[in-house]
């Protein structure tokens, strides 16, 4: 009996013990995926096993662990005090988003710079200053801090579907004095790079925003390189091209690039200093921006195509987890993924013949495996390369196009021209919803109209020639036309005798003889080698030929784009040297108008700044008389009063 009674007794003990073992090891499992990593950690699990991020407040009467070093917590808000819930909140580690009360907490990763938020669409991008439009959404982190609060300022019409993104690829200023003309003379000027950025760019770029319909939303991202410190480091530099960057009316978000790095901790701290987090999204309209770091440098150099760490993708991870998948999704990083010639862990290559020595990235696939389930569909863009090309691919079966944006900054500022013949200049989009209605090159002090140039196969541009370079009938009048943003969804035809031709497509691995030709005689900031055809990394893919029948009659080229719209040039504006161009030099009176055009701009927007301050100072006076009259009713009606101040709080809601 006795023996019977401790054998219910162990049991039950036993019993007991089990369950306690089994509740625990439930809840230890519970904190970690199914590989076995933690929640916040560097390992990541395959694409297969994504890791969800969740809210860390599931009920608003739960509260962080306050005792340790690195457990944060925060509100985001409206303006007037209102609560915001589902704004994701990052410490680029880890992501979450605020409860019903506008309130977040986690425990923020040891090596976390910044805090910071997901700029929603309905909110304005907040921004340094007013004079300094670039994005301003992080705070600093400190080991003394515990607390991160947010206020935003939602927009007065709520989500913007139409709006213009214009897209600047590497400004590149450096402390060097690089050759620069105004005339056809070899007499260089001197005048620093960010005073060309700040002349020639800008200018261009508020020119064109003026051109917008009025009230147009205007925003921007740069891809990198914002800097370079050839000539000496210069720690003011970064600063005084994102002061450049933010001085129109368009709120301008950066990536970083290898030079805003160079693998120095000092450089990377100048551009975090400057710009904030390195990797961090926003919402515009319906469409989700990423923006991450993808330079990671070993051995004195970095990898190309770009790279992502593992904590990078565990973090990508979770800020595409928390997105509605209604939305488009546009990745913005400075290095190609699609190609490159210093693979990581000798990569896949791309096996394409007329790219040999290139390499796909070692992320791309589980990148592409996380873009799949928006239904906006999603876009890659980049930079680095100092030319333009749409770049084509098919990549395990899928049909990829990764968007490499010319360099604003052209050869380093040491001409006005890429390394692969387009002008220097920027792109402008045009969004509406999820899709992109029309992509233009904007070269800069041209008509907006000409996104080409023409040459004949055989004049000698400085030792170099189209017919050399690109295997192509061996003919004098064979006509080459170069298109600036060309890719195999447009079609570009020469009219002879009002016969319409196909023009053939080249593509490869290859020079453009006019701006190698040009760069041989003026390049300095970076050797000749690097725009010439011994430079392995260079793509071209938007060179078209023609063999005209007629030696002698003008040939008209017709360029349709993917957006609809049509541009021509004639054989009558070949460039037969590469001088007395825009290569060399500006047309002055291009400057001058684009010059005259935008001060008027700039004083009209300056007048109804003005106008406007008048205005709210007028109707903040109206405000104060009104709430001394409404100081007398107080006394008269309580209840009068609380009608009012409800009517004050409403103001500030709208």
């Amino acid at each position: 009996m006795m023996e019977n009674k401790k054998k219910a007794i162990y049991t039950f003990i036993g019993i007991i013990l089990a369950i306690a073992l089994t509740s625990l090891g439930m809840k230890y499992l519970g904190s970690k995926h199914l590989d076995g990593t933690r929640l916040i950690t560097d390992s990541i699990p395959t694409p297969l096993q994504q890791h969800i991020a969740k809210d860390t407040l599931r009920h608003d009467s739960v509260k962080p662990h306050v005792d340790s070093t690195y457990y944060i917590k925060g509100s985001v808000k409206d303006t007037a005090g209102m609560a915001m819930p589902g704004v994701v909140v990052s410490d680029g580690y880890s992501c979450v988003k605020t409860n019903q009360k506008g309130e977040y907490a986690f425990k923020r990763h040891k090596n976390a710079k910044f805090i910071y938020y997901t700029v929603p669409a309905d909110c304005e991008v907040p921004t340094h200053s007013a004079t300094d439009n670039t994005a301003y959404f992080y705070q600093r982190t400190s080991t003394q801090k515990r607390v991160y609060n947010f206020v935003l300022k939602r927009l007065p019409g709520g989500k913007e579907t139409n709006y213009r993104m214009i897209v600047i690829g590497d400004p590149q200023v450096t402390n060097a004095y690089s050759p620069y003309y105004t005339d056809a003379s070899d007499n260089p000027i001197q005048k620093s790079d960010v005073q060309r950025f700040t002349e020639e760019t800008m200018v261009d770029i508020k020119n064109t925003i003026s051109k917008l319909p009025e009230g147009t939303p205007v925003y921007g991202i740069s891809m990198g390189d914002d800097v370079q410190y050839y000539g000496g480091y210069n720690s003011k530099l970064e600063r005084q091209i994102r002061e450049a960057l933010g001085s129109s009316r368009m709120k301008v978000f950066s990536v970083i690039g290898n030079h805003d790095q160079d693998g120095k901790e000092l450089y990377k701290n100048k551009w975090e200093e400057s710009w904030g987090p390195t990797d961090y999204s926003f919402d515009r309209g319906d469409v989700h921006y990423v923006c991450f770091n993808n330079v990671h440098f070993v051995k004195g150099s970095y990898y190309q195509p770009g790279e992502l760490s593992l904590s990078q993708m565990n973090w990508l991870r979770q800020d595409l987890k928390l997105v509605p998948k209604n939305k488009k999704v546009i990745l913005n990083y400075h290095i190609p993924f699609t190609f490159g010639n210093r693979p990581k862990d000798k990569r896949t290559p791309l096996n394409i013949p007329t790219e040999k020595g290139h390499y796909y990235s070692s992320k791309l696939i589980e990148i592409l495996h996380l873009l799949a389930p928006f239904r906006g569909g999603y876009e890659l863009f980049c930079g680095h390369t100092h030319f333009a090309v749409n770049h084509e691919i098919n990549y395990h079966g899928l049909n990829i196009l990764e968007h490499c944006h010319a360099a604003a900054c052209g050869n380093i500022w040491q001409s006005n021209v890429n390394i692969l013949g387009e002008p220097n200049g920027y792109y402008v989009y045009n969004f509406s919803s999820t899709d992109i209605l029309n992509c233009y090159y904007k070269s800069t002090f041209m008509d907006a109209n000409i996104q080409m140039t023409l040459f004949r196969s055989d004049t000698d541009f400085n030792g170099e020639k189209y017919q050399n370079d690109w295997t192509m009938p061996q003919d004098s009048s064979v006509l080459i036309a170069n298109v600036f943003n060309a890719d195999s969804k447009w079609r570009i035809v020469a009219i002879e005798d009002g016969q319409e031709y196909p023009m053939t497509r080249l593509s490869g691995l290859g020079q453009d003889a006019f701006a190698a030709g040009y760069h041989h005689k003026y390049a300095q900031s970076v050797s000749y080698w690097f725009v010439s055809k011994n430079n392995g990394f260079l793509i071209m893919n938007h060179l078209y030929y023609y063999v005209p029948k007629n030696k002698n009659t003008e040939i008209i080229v017709k360029a349709y784009d993917r957006y609809g719209n049509i541009y021509t040039c004639s054989s009558k504006q070949v460039i037969t040297e590469p001088y007395k161009n825009y290569a060399h030099y500006y047309n002055a009176s291009d400057i001058l108008k684009t010059k005259i055009e935008t001060a008027l701009y700039e004083k009209k927007a300056n007048e109804k700044a003005t106008d406007n301050k008048t205005s709210n100072s007028k109707d903040s006076l109206m405000k104060n008389n009104g709430s001394k009259d409404s100081s007398k009713i107080r006394n008269a009606n309580k209840d009068t009063t609380r009608v009012r101040k409800s009517s004050k709080d409403s103001s500030r809601v709208k």
